[in-house]
């Protein structure tokens, strides 16, 4: 089940609009910049299989490039959603 799930993903990820992260954060009451939705965009499109791999050595991108408040959250979110990978 896991591997369709991540199927699923690679197939969306090539559809994947700035606005769908706005929309997605807006469900988890944060509200983003033009910047840091560029900044999330560009690190799913560049890091997605890693990602999807669960290496998250490049959080590190995310860490100095987002406020802390944010960049907590991502990873918060990230962490609970792994387990479905």
């Amino acid at each position: 089940m896991i591997l369709i799930y991540k199927q699923l993903i690679k197939k969306y990820l090539p559809l994947l609009k700035k606005q769908d992260i706005i929309n997605y954060a807006k469900t988890q009451n944060v509200d983003l910049t033009n910047e840091e939705t560029t900044i999330i965009y560009n690190f799913i499109r560049e890091h997605s299989n890693e990602l999807l791999n669960k290496d998250t050595h490049n959080f590190k991108i995310l860490k100095n490039s987002l406020n802390k408040n944010l960049y907590e959250k991502i990873v918060y979110l990230y962490n609970y959603y792994k387990n479905y990978l």
